[in-house]
């Protein structure tokens, strides 16, 4: 037998292709404990930091509410003026809590996965609602492992709970001979504690989550043989279009440079704006003229103008400028039924030469 690996098996890293395309699904790597772990740390910060002014928010508004009471006349019309005081000064107490705890969520996902925005996730998907699918996300090794992590924070926080309550049970009995505000800062310290000792071990649970949710997004996106040559074909184009652009750039690679030919031509043969043809003639190089590089449209103005930067002769002869672009190559020799056209040309060069 075969020890080759199956084409359809998942053995290589994502290509940043795939992982750009699952990104762009909304399909990103996220640790919901680090967030849930995270937004308890702040929230605790937060209750810590704040609580004192919230208290004082409240008492004012407690305090106005009862001042107010003997002088506020209780009818259908006035109760409800009354509850919207109230409301807005809760919603001026609870809303910079409620600011920082959005902040933080958006924050703490933004640090795992970076800015990514997809509606692509929200599209109705069959395999969501369906029974079967339901059933294998159940018991698939995520949803195995979700249910552990559930049991152990059960098995844990409620232990913690438990010890932390039943220490302080006499004292919370005794808590009704404490004033209002001895009440809150007592209870407010125990909760604080107690939370704190959660963290802890929520924290270690966290880690092990993140730890599992990176192995488990890269294994998702872990990718087949056929599918990397897949990707790679697509990418790169069919092996031969792949082929005929590779000896495009050779002959293009292997073309002169245009201001270097021109400046080696005799005289660059016009019709007059769409061609261009720049011929040398040498006797010690070539028994005929050579076709150093000719030119349409903008490669010929190109052309045209290098001639005239370089002051080499610009002659205009359109049935000839016509025939050497159609059936001379670059760096070729022109055809012997060129001939006298040509040697007029470079009778007339040599001329204006002597002339000079």
């Amino acid at each position: 037998m075969s020890d080759a690996p199956d084409k359809h098996e998942k053995i290589h890293d994502p290509t940043p292709k795939r992982i750009r395309k699952a990104r762009e699904e909304g399909n990103v790597f996220r640790s919901k404990e680090i967030v849930s772990v995270g937004m308890l740390l702040i929230g605790l910060s937060v209750l810590m930091g704040g609580t004192p002014f919230a208290f004082q928010a409240l008492k004012g508004v407690t305090i106005s509410l009862f001042q107010g009471a003997q002088a506020t006349e209780l009818t259908v019309l006035s109760v409800p003026d009354i509850f919207a005081k109230i409301w807005l000064q809760l919603l001026i107490v609870a809303a910079p809590f409620s600011v920082v705890l959005m902040a933080a969520a958006m924050g703490l996902n933004i640090m795992q996965s970076g800015w990514n925005v997809s509606f692509k996730a929200l599209a109705p998907k069959g395999n969501r609602i369906s029974p079967v699918q339901g059933l294998k996300r159940m018991f698939s090794a995520k949803g195995l492992f979700d249910f552990v992590k559930s049991f152990t924070k059960i098995l844990i926080v409620g232990p913690i709970a438990y010890m932390t309550i039943s220490g302080k049970l006499p004292q919370i009995l005794m808590l009704h001979r404490l004033p209002l505000e001895g009440i809150l800062t007592t209870a407010g310290m125990w909760i604080l504690i107690l939370l704190a000792q959660l963290v802890v071990v929520l924290l270690l649970l966290s880690g092990i989550d993140f730890a599992f949710e990176k192995w488990r997004y890269k294994k998702d996106l872990m990718m087949t043989t056929k599918e990397i040559k897949d990707e790679a074909k697509e990418s790169e184009g069919d092996p031969q279009l792949k082929g005929k652009r590779r000896q495009m750039a050779r002959s293009l690679a292997q073309r002169p440079r245009l201001d270097h030919a021109v400046l080696q031509a005799d005289v660059v043969v016009t019709n007059p704006t769409h061609y261009a043809i720049a011929l040398r003639y040498n006797p010690d190089e070539s028994p005929a003229p050579r076709v150093l590089v000719k030119g349409i449209r903008k490669r010929a103005l190109r052309i045209k103008k290098l001639a005239a930067e370089l002051d080499i002769p610009t002659i205009e002869d359109r049935p000839l400028a016509r025939a050497l672009y159609d059936t001379v190559p670059e760096e070729h020799e022109i055809p012997e039924e060129l001939y006298p056209a040509v040697a007029a040309i470079l009778a007339e060069v040599y001329r204006r030469r002597n002339r000079s």
